[in-house]
């Protein structure tokens, strides 16, 4: 940002700067054509028709070849204007001289005029001079359009960032009533089946409720409130189910200093029960395994399922999962979802390389 500023600021003052550029030149050419043998008459007017006109072809160079045809890849063009605008401000320059010369040598007989060397010695001296305003205001236009360049690109990682941030606050958002939905649905059923469960249900729901609402607002949580998260929301379910759920959970004991995003083993757990409560009669097989293998996070989660009874539709839980991995995973996460006869696989593979606290 200070460098923009700073350019900025050339940019304004850029007339002046220019000014004293061509007066400084008009003075060095002045003393390269300052044979005391040449009448003044003679070598100013030459040195102003020199100067104006390497003025322009400048001036042409730097606002018109360079952006538009050198900026633009465009070389071959850039080359071919640059030599024909070079070639008629030679033939321009040699006529205004011949025309100078002709008029002081008619008006005064007498006079010195400079001989052809001498000519060809400024022209070439003006031509050094267009060449090193040029190159300059190429390095100076490369230079401002790599700070521009990179000001856009760092406002755009801003805003992309914002973007995500608040996307995946509104995908939060949206994860909680569709927990608090089936819970109280859950809550509603132990109620109207006058179950002695339902306190403890309460109690749970209230302690799983509070979890959301303080540390669901953070960007990472250690992997063990999870757990505590999942493992509450269980015995919730099991509460709520009778001796035909068969559950085999596995989990580590310690966690090793691993944060994850909040809320985001859950939504596969809850997807466990409600498919294999809805969809299968008799027994109802649960897995969950969950391991830290080095610096990635591998967690399973099978279900029983009747393939029958199935509703083919992607449920909100899984979807706003995959949305989220995608904001706060990105590239480094592995989702998949499987379904072998009456079973129900999903896997899921985090890289916790960036993600662990010693």
């Amino acid at each position: 940002m200070k460098a923009v500023n700073l350019h900025e600021r050339l940019l304004k003052g850029e007339h002046y700067y220019q000014l004293l550029y061509w007066l400084a030149a008009a003075f060095l050419l002045f003393f390269i054509f300052s044979s005391n043998r040449y009448d003044l008459r003679v070598r100013i007017p030459v040195i102003i028709v020199v100067v104006l006109m390497g003025w322009a072809l400048t001036r042409f160079i730097n606002r018109k070849l360079i952006p538009e045809y050198l900026f633009k890849s465009r070389y071959f063009l850039f080359v071919y204007l640059s030599l024909i605008s070079v070639i008629i401000t030679v033939w321009v320059n040699s006529l205004a001289i011949m025309i100078i010369l002709w008029f002081t040598a008619l008006n005064d007989p007498g006079v010195h005029l400079p001989e052809r060397a001498d000519i060809v010695l400024l022209i070439a001296g003006s031509f050094i001079i267009i060449l090193f305003a040029a190159s300059t205001h190429f390095v100076r236009e490369t230079y401002r359009k790599q700070v521009e360049k990179e000001r856009i690109a760092a406002h755009k990682a801003v805003s992309e960032q914002k973007l995500a941030e608040a996307r995946l606050r509104m995908l939060q958002g949206q994860l909680h009533p569709h927990f608090l939905y089936n819970m109280l649905n859950n809550l509603y059923g132990l109620w109207m089946e006058r179950s002695d469960a339902t306190p403890e249900v309460i109690l749970r729901l209230s302690g799983v409720l509070d979890y959301m609402l303080h540390d669901c607002n953070e960007d990472l949580i250690p992997l063990e409130k999870e757990i505590y998260l999942i493992n509450n929301y269980i015995e919730l379910e099991k509460i709520r189910h009778d001796d035909r759920l068969h559950l085999g959970l596995e989990f580590p004991v310690n966690c090793n200093g691993c944060f994850i995003a909040p809320l985001l083993l859950f939504p596969l757990v809850e997807n466990a029960f409600k498919h294999s409560a809805v969809n299968t009669e008799g027994v109802r097989n649960i897995k969950m395994k969950l391991q830290l293998l080095q610096t990635q996070l591998s967690f399973l989660v099978q279900n029983s399922f009747n393939p029958e009874k199935e509703v083919k539709r992607e449920g909100t839980g899984l979807k706003n999962l995959q949305e989220r991995l995608e904001i706060v995973y990105p590239g480094k996460h592995s989702f998949l979802v499987e379904t072998d006869k009456q079973c129900y696989k999903a896997s899921l593979l985090l890289e916790l390389k960036d993600y662990i606290k010693k």
